[in-house]
């Protein structure tokens, strides 16, 4: 049995050709997409590729919700990034094969590393959603969200009520911080009414999420900027409040009645 056969069998996948264990099923960070024809999509995209348990892991499949939450704890041993490295090897434009190492590092810590390769899985495939989802996770650099989210945008046009890549979008927003353009991304698609009725709480709650970070802020940079203001014109201090206005020409002479207090000596 080969190494990447034992890693099949040992995560309960089907080898390729054989039918695929009726307890797959994908799992979103924020979207439980349990809709059959999701699920077919995802799964005949596994097939043909030595990998695909590696890639069921990276795509968030499993066969319990416990195996998959503790397999993502686990650090990848040589002998995966070994058989990840091979693949991509053999096959550089295979995006499932830059998604499969993508994970690996992610599992390992080296999110740098992880980061370039979601990258290139989404030049290779700008549809594969959860490679955004993931590198949006992963601590990744400005340069590289301004591309994967010019990427979105391209892409949101030839298809603009794409649930999944408007879910992406948002959270590549949401890193950048631009908490409000986020929430906006998905408030646009529930105005097309293009979002399944088993999503619209889930997606409600995720706007309100970021509408709310959106005002933190706001109220964050409104504070920033009184302290700014009180730095450049720094109050008055206390005695110069007194002294204010106290001018020679306004101290007029006491009000005193002649020989009170004023009496000339006597000679």
């Amino acid at each position: 049995m080969s190494p990447a056969q034992a890693t099949i069998t040992r995560l309960g996948v089907a080898p390729m050709g054989e039918s695929p264990s009726n307890g797959i099923r994908l799992a979103l960070r924020m979207f439980d997409l349990d809709s059959k024809a999701f699920k077919g999509k995802a799964i005949t995209a596994l097939r043909g590729s030595a990998l695909a348990a590696l890639l069921l892991v990276a795509l968030s499949f499993s066969l319990a919700p416990s195996n998959a939450a503790d397999l993502s704890k686990v650090p990848p041993t040589e002998a995966e990034f070994k058989i990840a490295k091979d693949n991509l090897a053999a096959a550089p434009k295979d995006f499932k094969a830059h998604l499969a190492l993508a994970e690996l590092y992610k599992r390992a810590g080296s999110n740098r590393e992880a980061v370039k390769e979601y990258a290139a899985t989404t030049e290779l495939n700008p549809s594969c959603y959860v490679a955004y989802h993931q590198m949006a996770y992963s601590n990744p650099d400005s340069a590289t969200v301004e591309a994967a989210i010019e990427r979105l945008n391209k892409l949101k046009e030839e298809k603009p009520r794409d649930l999944l890549l408007r879910v992406a979008l948002s959270e590549l927003l949401e890193q950048r911080k631009e908490f409000y353009h986020a929430a906006r991304t998905l408030v646009d698609l529930l105005y097309q009414n293009a979002v399944p009725e088993q999503h619209v709480a889930k997606v409600n709650s995720r706007i309100r999420l970021l509408l709310g970070k959106a005002k933190d802020m706001q109220t964050l940079e409104k504070a920033r900027g009184l302290e700014d203001e009180m730095e450049v014109v720094p109050p008055p201090l206390p005695e110069a409040s007194l002294r204010r206005n106290l001018h020679a020409s306004k101290i007029k002479e006491p009000k005193v009645m002649p020989g009170v207090g004023h009496a000339p000596l006597l000679p």
